[in-house]
């Protein structure tokens, strides 16, 4: 059975994968491929963050930790790093609502917490380098048989010309594509400093220095963030990355003289909820797989597991 995946980040290129392991034809057409997708833009550290709904989230995230410790950490080049993850708060805070799918959970002791701040959380999380990650699964994608090719779409019927089934993971690209008024941008803009001893993330989600985050990779420390509704502005914007390195500061002083080596913008694509369903046009298939906010590689390979799921109901 052949069938086309629209879409080149990490949702389409883990749904590819997947696919060719169940023995199925996969092609992958998409309008960017690595390394200029939004998801190489991405801090691709796990959390479920901007997504819902909150069952399903669970679901699909614990599948997908599962996943990436079981199977992606044998790979010593997929970039692939567990690491303690925290979050801050400046007040008491209740337990995490997806606590129980991760190992190690635990509140963290006051005298353990940067000043300023009156609770949090860790557990063993991960991180995925998308500078290595990304081109880890083109290979592994191209290696099982599926063909990769540049090419952009305006109507679905383009992909219908040629396959009766379509997996869509083309993200914001859905507004148009189908009409999804639902999804939108949350831009997102990202430092990279030079390495600096630290050794897990910290993020401050809610708190005065909301967003930061302080993300430890492979040979660089994302600093982070910004969360810019309905802003699509791909450029960097320099008071964004004075903002972010004033508010990593304000949580570790010992980052203010941070050596910046790089910036990013990649745009969140977020909407109400995940869509992940089959739906029928006549005799063809489009089964969706996008809008998973911040949270696109958090839920990347529970989300491509259903859609292998559906593709074998679909063709029942």
């Amino acid at each position: 059975m052949r069938i086309l995946v629209l879409g080149a980040g990490v949702s389409g290129l883990s749904s590819g994968i997947l696919l060719l392991k169940k023995g199925y034809q996969v092609t992958i057409w998409a309008k960017d491929l690595p390394p200029n997708t939004t998801s190489d833009k991405a801090a691709a550290a796990w959390a479920p963050y901007l997504c819902n709904p909150k069952e399903k989230v669970m679901r699909w995230g614990k599948n997908t930790l599962d996943y990436f410790n079981r199977v992606i950490a044998k790979d010593s080049k997929s970039g692939y790093m567990k690491i303690k993850t925290a979050g801050l708060f400046t007040a008491a805070k209740n337990d995490q609502w997806w606590q129980d799918i991760v190992p190690g959970y635990r509140r963290i002791p006051a005298k353990d917490l940067p000043a300023g701040y009156q609770d949090g959380y860790e557990f063993e999380g991960l991180v995925v380098d998308t500078t290595y990650y990304m081109d880890w699964l083109v290979s592994l994608f191209k290696g099982l048989g599926g063909v990769l090719i540049q090419k952009e779409i305006s109507s679905i019927n383009e992909a219908f010309a040629e396959y009766n089934l379509v997996v869509n993971c083309t993200g914001l690209g859905s507004r148009k594509l189908f009409g999804d008024t639902s999804i939108f941008p949350v831009r997102g803009q990202m430092v990279k400093v030079k390495l600096n001893g630290f050794n897990k993330i910290i993020a401050d989600e809610e708190g005065p220095n909301s967003l930061a985050v302080i993300i430890p990779r492979t040979h660089d420390v994302l600093l982070g963030g910004t969360t810019q509704e309905n802003n699509w502005s791909l450029e960097i914007d320099p008071k964004d990355t004075q903002d972010i390195l004033k508010k990593v500061a304000s949580i570790y002083p010992e980052l203010k003289n941070a050596e910046v080596i790089g910036e990013s913008v990649g745009l969140r694509p977020v909407r109400p909820e995940v869509r992940l369903e089959a739906q029928k046009f006549g005799g063809k298939v489009v089964i969706h797989n996008y809008g998973h906010g911040g949270a696109g590689f958090t839920l990347s390979w529970g989300c491509a597991q259903e859609v292998v799921d559906l593709v074998n109901k679909v063709l029942l």
